[in-house]
Formats: C-alpha cells, structure tokens, sequence
C-alpha cells in the first residue's frame, strides 16, 4: 500500500490531477505548499510517499555517502517499477494525469513519462532526464569507478534518454544553471535526443539546487496555459 497526501482544489476547473514527486531527503510535508498553489488552478494535486522515505524504510541519514551512493537510484527505480501500483491506487487514468519532479522526484517524473505514451504532460525542476550521464557526473565528483558494462545494462533499462518515446505532450523542464547538486548537464545531454523539440526549458542564471519564486510562478503559468 502506497501512502499519499492528496490536496483536493476548491473547484475542479480542470481534469487533470498532478502527482507530485519530492527530492532526496525530503518528505510530502516539504511539497505540501506548492501543492496547495497548484490546486489553486483547479487542479487535485496527489504527493505520493517515496520508497525509503516517510514510512517506507526511510533511511537514518539518507545524506550519509554509502547511503546516498546505494539508496538513491534504488528509490528512482524502485519507484518507476510500482507506476501501475501506484495510478491504480490512486485511481487515476495516465491520460488526465501531469507528473512533476523535483531534484529526485524530476528523476523520477521524467524515467515514468518518457517510457509511457499515455501521461497528460511533464514538469522536471532541478532533476536530470539523462540518467547514465548524470550517474557518471557524480562518479567523477565522487572521484569513484565509472559505471561497469552490468551497471550500465541496469541504468538502460530506466534511462529516458534510452526510450523511443512518440510522446507529443506538454514537457517543462526548469534548472538552475549553477546547481550544484543536480548539474544542468543531464537535461542538457537529454535534449540532444529526438525529444527536444517539443520541450519548453526555462534556465535560471544564478540559481543553485533551489526552487525559486520565479520558478514556481513559471510552473503556475505554463499549468495555466497548456491546461484549460
């Protein structure tokens, strides 16, 4: 059973429902502001629990190295392998349902809608699209091994930038152009793919790993524009 908060809008002026996906460490409560500005569009917004996080195996200390380097693509995986579970809980049809990601959660957003042509549409905030690239971005800071021929089988598997995707669906990516955490290069990498052209992607110079007033205004239009 996948626990969930859900935020139901004061009037349902749109068909859609946006499940919303949180970052590494976080938890649902951390989403629950945006969520309510989103709902206030009209939409019914669902922030579904995250394997090892809240009560799911959540982790001690989930920015411990050892931890972080075994647990975060296990949680994007993991995740992506219990999509069915989850809509079918949630009771929701693909077609009327927008993902949204940020840090972990866009990883995570972006690894379901590119595999499946049937999602209403995508936001990624500060996650990466482009899963081997960015693993191997982190090795080198990490100064670790890069991935072997059985890590690199694995990661294809789940890679967007891996999918043949026929998708012609609303897609907003939103980066910061100095994060530091979650580099813009994995988005940049992904749009040397056949998907690019039918992406809007908005880059905020001199933004880290954050979620900044204009971003979030950026989101509320681009919801407001591409879903009437």
């Amino acid at each position: 059973m996948i626990n969930y908060y859900e935020i139901t809008p004061n009037i349902f002026s749109r068909k859609e429902t946006i499940i919303m996906f949180h970052g590494w460490g976080s938890t649902i409560e951390s989403q629950i502001k945006l969520g309510n500005e989103l709902s206030e569009l009209g939409f019914k917004v669902v922030i579904p629990e995250i394997k090892y996080h809240d009560s799911r195996q959540a982790l001690n200390n989930h920015f411990d190295q050892e931890i972080l380097q075994t647990y975060f693509w296990k949680s994007i995986f993991e995740t992506i392998d219990e999509e069915d579970e989850m809509i079918y809980q949630l009771n929701l049809q693909k077609e009327n349902t927008i993902l949204l990601g940020s840090s972990m959660g866009g990883f995570i957003a972006s690894g379901m809608f590119f595999s499946n042509n049937s999602y209403a549409g995508l936001i990624n905030i500060n996650g990466s699209s482009s899963y081997i690239y960015s693993e191997q971005d982190f090795r080198i800071k990490d100064r670790r091994e890069p991935l072997n021929d059985s890590e690199l089988e694995k990661f294809v598997i789940y890679d967007p930038k891996y999918k043949k995707s026929t998708i012609r669906k609303p897609v907003l990516f939103l980066h910061g152009e100095q994060d530091l955490v979650i580099p813009i290069g994995g988005q940049l990498d992904f749009l040397k793919t056949n998907h690019h052209y039918y992406i809007d992607f908005l880059k905020y110079k001199d933004v880290n790993h954050t979620i900044t007033t204009s971003m979030k205004n950026d989101i509320l239009n681009w919801l407001d524009k591409n879903f009437k």
